[in-house]
């Protein structure tokens, strides 16, 4: 039997490369015959030439930025054209109404016929018009579409009967997601631990997320508690110390015990306490309380892994003739300040919430499990979110409409009964192929399957940055698992960029886990220019230092060759009034005006421009990554869980890498983004963990960079420190002390080895440095004293190495 499988498998590979020998020698042949297209109007490389006549059932091609992506698109309409393939039998799919009239305008430069209403030609349209147009074949009477702007409109409304208190569940639901929303402490902690390490919202320390939880509660509902308060009154003996019960709430007179034990009864698996003893302690508490007629109310660690706790202390609380009273926004309002930005983020990111899960067709109760071992944000948001996706379902169901998500769903529903009320496509070609959703991919597959077209998938994953509309990188990098076998062919010549905005991107992107990995070939011959400026840490020193830079650029180019990026919206109003105060034109590409363009990362994707200046680089809520619209929230409704900082990073990397001369990166003093440490650093990412997620005590390695270093008390030099300041990694800062016989420089990068996890203090993560210590200089690139700033010097690690393109 195993003589006969091995057989098998070497028949299989042989199979294989006879196959892969055919369609090479195809592939040559029909590049040849078509040579005059390919190279003497199409003027295409060889990546692209061999992108454009691939002919299988499946075809990927992974298209880097600056690769010439839409010349191959276009390329591959001209080809199938010249072969006598039937314009009605071609369809492109493009992602945006813009991109659609882009792409149509581009063949129609090239001589192609586009279909209309009036004529027969080439499809072009994006894949929510050729779903309503499914649809609308099978139902009677026109379709009534929930589009952006009415569910921007549901949302504010819903949010607005929170805020003034019509819906007194919804308000509670969406205060606790304001107070949470900067809450990212791990839930999947073990249930008890030795360090007060999880912070409460008044601001203390307790040993467990359950005790947070019950602090919290309290705390919201104005119920005065003391935390590890000394129960004087009980009876110490026999060498046992002080007890101190997890919570005394003062005006009744109970305590509340938490306890770390499972439905069993059992402590979790590497306690230093056994079951049995740990059950001896909670008898004799509970024996105290009731010698003295006391009150013990009593929790569980099992109802919080079973998403009950929160039910449980409202029931058990109100049972004991404990006054609940939650907080008002007005109260909220005064403890914690201006909520204005808080509550506009949660307002986007519940669109965004409600269109992942219509995409995924997610239902509450399925997204409900998903939020029970997540951090108190992800939790918080994600109960507000469920309860604002069934007030947007129910109005849906009320108003007879159908969201774009849904009317995919329903078209693949038609199509995979047989129903194609399409032409019969025999090709289907797709662009930016790396944002499809699930509900776009399932439409794609049940329409190629009904039809039997070939599909050409163009994009990207370094570039995939629209998972917060339901986008999934996995069906590009793993596009064979969702489509079926295919030819992949990787157009990795960068025409756009110099050397050291390739080497940047390279650099930064080599930090994601999940990609397609790619050796990426710079085609210019100028290294390039890009520099780093640090201003103080203030909104208007970000916004100077940036319309000082577009007034350094017009010196030497034209205003429409400059691109301001920023992460969010937060300083592009205060960026475009400072440029148009020193008279310099700003453009605005949605209406055809002429400019300096200043936008958010986001909407630069496509774009290109001989300098782009990045404003707010920082470590900052609205730099990046994003602290504000990170959307670790929403985890729960997305197909593939924990992609959102590989995300934030491929966003950065989009700003970066539009640059085809100069990149200017505007950060705060002390605050750089830690992409700069990625690109700058070149440690290995694995090698470097989140200080965050180790144990005190422990040991650990990574890049740093010094932030700042401290004067010395007389009574650290005492104690033999030799230093103190504050370090910064890729992911986090921290204060260090070091009694390493090395001494550190402020402004310089090291790779460190046996650093110390140190007991944090308030929120401040802390690291020592001891004798076991070791490290190494990595140098930082000078300063540039003419224009104040420094240059950038990216260092990819071997994998990610890009090179030069042979002349």
């Amino acid at each position: 039997m195993r003589q006969e499988s091995e057989v098998a498998l070497r028949h299989g590979g042989e199979l294989r490369r006879i196959l892969e020998n055919h369609n090479d020698q195809y592939v040559k042949r029909v590049m040849a015959d078509h040579s005059k297209l390919l190279v003497d109007v199409l003027r295409a490389d060889e990546a692209q030439r061999n992108a454009i006549v691939r002919d299988d059932i499946r075809n990927l091609v992974i298209a880097g930025a600056g690769s010439g992506k839409t010349r191959t698109i276009v390329g591959r309409i001209r080809f199938l054209l010249e072969r006598k393939v039937p314009p009605t039998a071609i369809l492109a799919v493009t992602f945006t109404n813009k991109a659609t009239e882009e792409m149509q305008d581009r063949l129609r430069q090239m001589g192609v016929t586009i279909a209309d209403r009036e004529k027969a030609g080439v499809t072009v349209s994006t894949l929510h018009s050729l779903g309503k147009r499914v649809v609308q074949a099978i139902v009677t009477g026109p379709i009534s579409v929930a589009d952006d702007r009415w569910t921007d409109s549901l949302v504010a409304a819903v949010l607005r009967e929170a805020r003034t208190g019509q819906d007194p569940h919804l308000a509670e639901l969406y205060l606790h997601a304001i107070l949470n929303f900067h809450r990212n402490e791990d839930e999947t902690a073990p249930a008890i631990g030795g360090d007060k390490r999880y912070r409460t919202l008044r601001g203390e320390h307790v040993r467990s997320v359950g005790e947070r939880i019950i602090a919290d509660f309290l705390f919201f509902n104005h119920v005065d508690y003391k935390y590890e308060a000394k129960a004087s009154w009980a009876s110490v003996s026999g060498g046992r110390g002080a007890y101190h019960p997890d919570f005394t709430l003062p005006e009744s007179g109970a305590s509340i015990e938490y306890w770390g034990v499972n439905r069993a009864g059992e402590v979790p698996a590497g306690w230093t306490t056994s079951t049995a003893e740990y059950k001896q302690g909670m008898a004799w508490k509970r024996a105290q309380f009731h010698r003295e007629g006391k009150t013990l109310i009593e929790f569980y660690d099992y109802e919080r892994t079973e998403g009950t706790l929160e039910a449980a202390l409202r029931e058990r609380l109100t049972r004991s003739s404990i006054t609940l009273r939650p907080m008002t926004f007005e109260e909220v309002g005064k403890s914690f300040g201006d909520l204005k930005y808080i509550g506009s983020s949660i307002e986007k990111l519940l669109v965004q919430f409600i269109t992942n899960a219509r995409a995924m067709r997610r239902e509450p109760k399925e997204i409900q499990p998903q939020l029970q071992r997540s951090t108190p944000r992800v939790h918080h948001f994600g109960l507000l979110g469920i309860a604002v996706l069934e007030r947007y379902q129910a109005a849906l169901s009320a108003e007879g409409r159908i969201d774009f998500s849904d009317m995919l769903h329903q078209a693949a529903d038609i199509l995979e009964r047989g129903t194609n009320p399409l032409p019969n496509f025999e090709h289907v070609l797709v662009d930016e192929f790396q944002d499809t959703s699930a509900a776009m991919a399932r439409f794609l597959k049940a329409l190629v399957a009904v039809t039997g077209a070939r599909l050409f998938a163009v994009g990207d994953d370094w570039q995939a940055i629209y998972g917060f509309a339901g986008g999934d990188v996995d069906h590009i990098i793993n596009f064979e698992s969702h489509f079926g076998p295919a030819s992949t062919t990787m157009l990795n010549v960068n025409y756009r960029s110099p050397a050291v905005i390739v080497e940047a991107g390279a650099a930064l992107i080599a930090r994601n886990q999940k990609q397609v990995p790619k050796q990426v070939v710079i085609s210019s011959r100028e290294p390039g220019e890009a520099y780093v400026y640090e201003v103080s840490d203030d909104d208007s020193a970000i916004v100077d230092r940036t319309a000082s830079l577009v007034r350094q650029e017009l010196r030497q180019i034209p205003a429409d060759r400059i691109l301001v990026l920023s992460r969010t919206n937060h300083l592009l109003d205060d960026i475009i009034e400072a440029c148009r105060r020193n008279g310099v034109p700003v453009g605005n590409p949605d209406r055809d005006v002429q400019g300096v363009r200043i936008l958010s990362a986001h909407k630069a994707k496509g774009l290109e421009a001989d300098v782009v200046i990045v404003a707010n680089a920082s470590d900052h809520l609205f730099g990046f990554p994003s602290k504000v619209e990170n959307p670790d929230v929403l985890e729960p409704v997305r197909m593939s869980a924990g992609d959102a900082p590989a995300e934030e990073r491929r966003l950065f990397y989009v700003a970066i890498t539009r640059a085809m001369k100069r990149l200017h990166l505007v950060s705060r003093q002390g605050l750089p983004s830690p992409y700069l440490a990625e690109i700058e650093g070149g440690a290995n990412p694995a090698r470097a963990p989140d200080a965050s997620n180790v144990r005190v005590g422990a040991r650990f390695p990574g890049a740093f960079s010094v932030e700042r270093l401290y004067g010395l008390s007389d009574r650290q030099k005492a104690a033999g420190i030799r230093q103190s300041g504050l370090l910064a990694t890729s992911t986090s800062r921290m204060a260090f002390t070091s009694w390493a016989s090395f001494n550190l420089e402020e402004g310089a990068l090291y790779w460190l080895n046996d650093v110390v996890k140190d007991q944090p203090y308030r929120d401040q993560q802390r690291v020592k440095l001891d004798e076991r210590t070791s490290g190494n200089l990595r140098p930082r690139s000078p300063v540039d004293r003419q224009n104040g700033g420094r240059e950038l010097r990216p260092h990819p690690p071997p994998s990610h190495q890009p090179r030069l393109l042979q002349s």
